[in-house]
């Protein structure tokens, strides 16, 4: 998703902006010479374990981002959103939007959902998210908080309109049941 050299640019404008930044920066923009592997190691290990920032939102900032100027074209983003819930950290809310979005090679091969249906759903998920960057990570504690407002009001409203929609097609069941004809129509 990140190039080694935006991850050692991110990390030297870090450095150089601060007056005292974090270790975890400098030991970032210190491992250029370094593998592309051995910098994301370092990088998630501090993300999984020494950091408060330590949560998948700014991931999907970042996926975000990568989607919408099409670094990433829509199959690559699901495939990158089911390898993150593997392995980041996730709030159970952010894990059951994920886990809504449909099978993207069932989809594409016709056998349940559409493909523009998963278009809709991740734009609609990530565009959560589009506050986070590299550039205002002191901010993501405070954006944190605000997404899992916003996505805890919009489970609760799809979770509603879910059960809308299972108690009328109950009731349409049971009129059918009732006589084997509508119970709406009189002729």
């Amino acid at each position: 998703m990140l190039t080694k050299e935006e991850i050692i640019a991110w990390a030297d404008k870090i450095v150089l902006q601060e007056e005292q930044p974090d270790i975890f920066f400098i030991d970032l923009a210190l491992l250029s010479s370094r593998s592309k592997h051995h910098l994301i190691e370092y990088f998630g290990d501090y993300l999984r374990f020494d950091s408060q920032r330590a949560q998948g939102g700014p991931l999907l900032g970042l996926l975000y981002q990568k989607y919408t100027n099409c670094t990433l074209n829509l199959e690559q983003t699901v495939a990158a959103l089911e390898r993150l819930c593997r392995e980041a950290v996730f709030t159970d809310t952010e894990e059951w939007f994920i886990y809504r979005i449909d099978d993207f090679e069932a989809a594409q091969a016709n056998i349940y959902g559409s493909v523009e249906n998963i278009q809709q759903d991740v734009e609609h998920f990530l565009k959560f998210y589009q506050g986070y960057s590299l550039e205002n990570i002191e901010n993501w504690a405070d954006l944190k908080q605000q997404v899992a407002r916003l996505l805890e009001d919009e489970r609760q409203l799809l979770e509603h309109e879910w059960r809308k929609q299972q108690m009328l097609a109950d009731i349409k069941a049971a009129s059918v049941e009732a006589d084997g004809k509508p119970w709406w129509k009189f002729w």
